[in-house]
C-alpha cells in the first residue's frame, strides 16, 4: 500500500471516529430544542365557559413549570355574538371579575389545597376548607405552579351562567 493511500484510509477513519464523537452533542442540543410536548406529559382539557371551574384530574407540584396553549371561542353572554372572545378574553376589565387587570373571559388557572372537609351531620352539607392561588393563563402561558395541589381551570368572570362556548386547553408538563 502506498503513503497517500495510507493517509486516505487513516483520513477517512478519522473523519467518521470525529463524526461518531460529535454525534451525542448533537443528539443533545437536538433534545435541548424540543417542545414542551415532547419533554413530558401531555394532556388536553375542555374547558366550558358556563362552569366556574373544571377540574383537570392533576395534581401538581409547588415550582413546577407548566406550559398551556389554548384555543376556541366562547359567549360571555349566550347568543350576543358581540360578546365573544377567545382564551385572551373580552377587551373589557371590572372589579367583578376574579383578576381585575386583565381582560374578562380570559383563561384562568386555579392551583387547591384541599386542607380538610366538613359534613353536618343534619344537612348533609358538606364545607370544604381549602388554600387557593389563581393566575393568568390566556392563550398561551408558562406557569411556575404557586403550590401543591389540584389543578383547575376557568374564565375570568365570576357571572358564568349566561356564557357558552368552550376552550380547548393543551397541558404540557415538564417532568424534569
Amino acid at each position: 500500500m502506498n503513503c497517500s493511500r495510507i493517509k486516505k484510509f487513516f483520513l477517512i477513519l478519522l473523519c467518521g471516529f470525529l463524526l461518531l464523537v460529535s454525534l451525542p452533542r448533537s443528539l443533545s442540543l437536538q433534545e435541548q430544542e424540543k417542545k414542551p410536548e415532547e419533554q413530558g406529559t401531555f394532556l388536553e382539557i375542555v374547558v366550558l365557559a358556563n362552569e366556574a371551574r373544571t377540574d383537570t384530574g392533576l395534581d401538581v407540584r409547588e415550582n413546577q413549570e407548566i406550559y398551556f396553549e389554548a384555543s376556541g371561542q366562547i359567549s360571555l353572554q349566550k347568543g350576543n355574538p358581540i360578546t365573544e372572545c377567545g382564551p385572551d378574553g373580552y377587551h373589557l376589565q371590572t372589579v367583578q371579575q376574579p383578576f381585575s387587570d386583565k381582560d374578562i373571559g380570559a383563561l384562568i388557572g386555579e392551583v387547591v389545597w384541599l386542607v380538610s372537609v366538613e359534613v353536618d351531620e343534619k344537612s348533609q352539607k358538606e364545607t370544604r376548607h381549602e388554600i387557593s392561588e389563581k393566575f393568568y393563563i390566556g392563550a398561551q402561558n408558562k406557569i411556575i405552579m404557586p403550590l401543591n395541589g389540584r389543578l383547575f381551570l376557568g374564565i375570568n368572570e365570576n357571572l358564568v351562567d349566561d356564557n357558552a362556548g368552550e376552550f380547548r386547553v393543551k397541558i404540557f408538563i415538564n417532568e424534569d
